[in-house]
């Protein structure tokens, strides 16, 4: 992505587990969703999830016939139900959409996991409900997928985890200004002890 010309302080990490969704452990996907990608999308800005399938499936292409795509389960199945879950919680207009999953209708089965969602999953995705853009008519969460050639290879992550590591670096050089020059303090716990009355 970096060779591609993605600036590397326009990255983000999320974990979507592709287990989570082998086994529709609904409430694991949403557990996992990241505060940074939750305020982003509640203030309307797009979010792209980029992940790379590493089992290819027949899908049917836009001539009618079969080809052979690389759709992660990620994207597929655990983005979707963000999307439904967010549009829904956050009252958004697109929540009356219907749900597909591999291009079949799957609102009822999203429906049913919504409505045995948990107080404690509801009460974290609601809280962005206050920060929501006026304009946001649909939570603006996309998926885009490419072939996996290195799935499972740690070694090879590393190494590019490392060379995005560096990209980063070069960006933090002219970083931004030090915080204690627009008023704040930084906080040490082995100096900054609080006073106890009768101490």
């Amino acid at each position: 992505m970096l060779a591609a010309g993605v600036r590397a302080d326009q990255l983000c990490f999320c974990r979507i587990q592709s287990t989570h969704c082998e086994n529709n452990d609904y409430e694991a996907l949403l557990s996992n969703l990241d505060h940074h990608m939750l305020l982003h999308l509640a203030l309307g800005f797009e979010c792209r999830v980029y992940d790379f399938g590493s089992r290819g499936n027949k899908w049917r292409g836009e001539e009618g016939g079969l080809e052979e795509r690389y759709v992660p389960r990620a994207i597929w199945l655990g983005l979707e139900w963000h999307r439904y879950v967010l549009n829904n919680i956050w009252h958004l207009p697109a929540a009356s959409k219907p749900v597909k999953l591999r291009g079949y209708d799957s609102t009822a089965v999203f429906r049913s996991a919504y409505e045995r969602l948990p107080k404690a999953i509801r009460k974290k995705l609601k809280y962005y409900r206050n920060f929501l853009s006026p304009r946001l008519q649909e939570v603006q969460l996309r998926g885009y997928y490419a072939q996996a050639f290195t799935d499972g290879d740690k070694a090879a992550h590393k190494v590019m985890l490392d060379a995005f590591a560096q990209e980063v670096a070069k960006f933090e050089l002219s970083g931004p200004p030090p915080p204690e020059s627009f008023g704040m303090r930084r906080y040490d716990a082995d100096v900054d002890v609080r006073w106890e009355q009768g101490s």
